[in-house]
Formats: C-alpha cells, sequence, structure tokens
C-alpha cells in the first residue's frame, strides 16, 4: 500500500472467519490475494445509541489489544488511503495521538473544549488500555469519538489534522477555513489537497457509507456544486470539487469490487 514499510493489519468481525458464509468467503479471497496481511478477528463492540450506522464502531479499540506491535495507526473503513503514512510512525511516543475534529471546532474555541477526532488514531498497544477504554465505552454507551474525548482530552498527542484527518464533505462546502487553518486566508485548491493528503473519510451524510447502496437521488443531492460560469484555472480542473470527490467514491467501488465482490454478487479478478 504506496509501499509501506510497516505491517498492514486488518481487523475484521470474528465470525467472518467461520463456515462458508460470503464474508468469510471474501475474507479467504484477501488471505489468498495478500498473504502480508495480518489477519485479525475480533469481537464487534456496539452500543445501542443512536443512528445504526455508527453502532458498531467501538469496534476500532480493538487496536489497543494488538499488543504485538508497539504502535498501530488506526483508520476506520469509510476510508482511503491517498498516500503514504510511515512518516506518522516517526512522530513523539504517546499513548494516543490524533488530528482534533477540525470541522468541530471554531478558531475561538477554548483550546480544553476543543474536540478530537477518532477516525485515525495513532496509539500504543497496552492491555490495561484496552481494558480500561472497552469499560468506559460499555458503561457509557456513547460513540468512538465521545469515549476518546472523555479518556485521552487531556492527554492525547495532537496530529495536525491537514492531510491526515481530511473529509470527503470537505468537498461539498462552502467555507474551508478550519480545514485550512491556521493557513484561513489560503486559496482552496481541492486537486492540491488531494494530491498532499493521506487519507480521506468518507463524510457525506446522508448519503450512505460507501460500501452500502446509493439510489441516483441520494447520489444527485450530495454532489459538490459544479458552477457553470466557473472560470478555466491552469492548476485544476474546471468543477475541482465535484471532480475529487467523485472520483473518491469511484476509487472506493473499484476497490470495494476488487476485493469484496464476493459480497455483492461479483466475481473477484
Amino acid at each position: 500500500m504506496y509501499g509501506a514499510s510497516h505491517d498492514l493489519v486488518l481487523i475484521f468481525p470474528k465470525d467472518w472467519s467461520e463456515g462458508t458464509s460470503e464474508q468469510a468467503k471474501a475474507i479467504d479471497n484477501i488471505r489468498s490475494k495478500h498473504p502480508h496481511i495480518h489477519l485479525r478477528p475480533m469481537d464487534v463492540i456496539s452500543t445501542s445509541k443512536g443512528d445504526a450506522t455508527w453502532r458498531d464502531s467501538l469496534t476500532k479499540f480493538q487496536s489497543f489489544s494488538l499488543t504485538e506491535w508497539t504502535r498501530i495507526l488506526a483508520f476506520d473503513s469509510d476510508s482511503l488511503v491517498l498516500n503514504t503514512m510511515d512518516h506518522y510512525f516517526l512522530s513523539p511516543m504517546a499513548p494516543l495521538a490524533v488530528p482534533r475534529a477540525y470541522w468541530l471546532n471554531e478558531k475561538d474555541t477554548d483550546i480544553a473544549k476543543q474536540v478530537l477526532g477518532s477516525h485515525v488514531m495513532l496509539l500504543e498497544p497496552s492491555k490495561a488500555r484496552y481494558d480500561k477504554i472497552i469499560k468506559e465505552a460499555l458503561q457509557s454507551g456513547e460513540f468512538d469519538m465521545e469515549v476518546i474525548n472523555h479518556m485521552f482530552r487531556d492527554s492525547a498527542m495532537i496530529l495536525p489534522h491537514r492531510r491526515l484527518a481530511l473529509l470527503t464533505g470537505e468537498f461539498r462546502a462552502k467555507n474551508h477555513s478550519q480545514y485550512l487553518a491556521p493557513d484561513e486566508d489560503e486559496e482552496w485548491n481541492a486537486m492540491a489537497e488531494v494530491s498532499r493528503a493521506s487519507l480521506v473519510h468518507f463524510s457525506d451524510w446522508p448519503l450512505p457509507k460507501p460500501w452500502k447502496h446509493r439510489t441516483s437521488k441520494q447520489w444527485s443531492d450530495a454532489l459538490p456544486d459544479c458552477p457553470k460560469n466557473e472560470p478555466n484555472r491552469d492548476d485544476r480542473p474546471k468543477c475541482a470539487d465535484r471532480v475529487m470527490w467523485t472520483g473518491f467514491y469511484e476509487d472506493y467501488d473499484r476497490l470495494k469490487d476488487q476485493e469484496c465482490g464476493i459480497l455483492h454478487g461479483h466475481k473477484n479478478h
């Protein structure tokens, strides 16, 4: 994956490794095609709170149990890797390092009240810390972001959100000052941001997550604007936001069919 020099680990539901289900066949396909990937079946950790879209998001905390490794860069399944991320392992050691949830924080928000993101986490696995996090998550019934903020708000190391915590929703936004901070006056260039970014996270609610079926209306309603009077630019295509945004979904769909096509009625090649 983009020349990654570190181990790659895939966490997946434990029942996917058993029997002859389509999910089990998909895992077997990954095992056969990518023998270098470490496959780790895990229990799904859920909350009964809120929308079903995010109920199983606590499962990401299983990353803290991977004590065979000293450090893990964990990111959600609704993400697309755009460039190598090896350099993040050169960051100072810390139990947890995360970017801020930049889209939730205003410039004048008190530093102690700024929200941490949880869709990408650089963490040090620890059995004791894992037990503590799972206990907190199950007792509170909160989602992953709330749990991370409650437990690590005063201790997490902050990673720059730009390049690492990019959201697909940013390409539908009119104001990019929160993402561009501290260079709020910089001109937004969708193509340049994608070329520099390491990871993009799919976040276009109410458009379904990229592995789910979406209707043509949901798609058209979510498309970034494409002004008819947009001028030609030398450093980007016309309607660059839409071009980049649709490209993310097209790439995800292609990779989904390539690696997990059996789950969607396609034959893998």
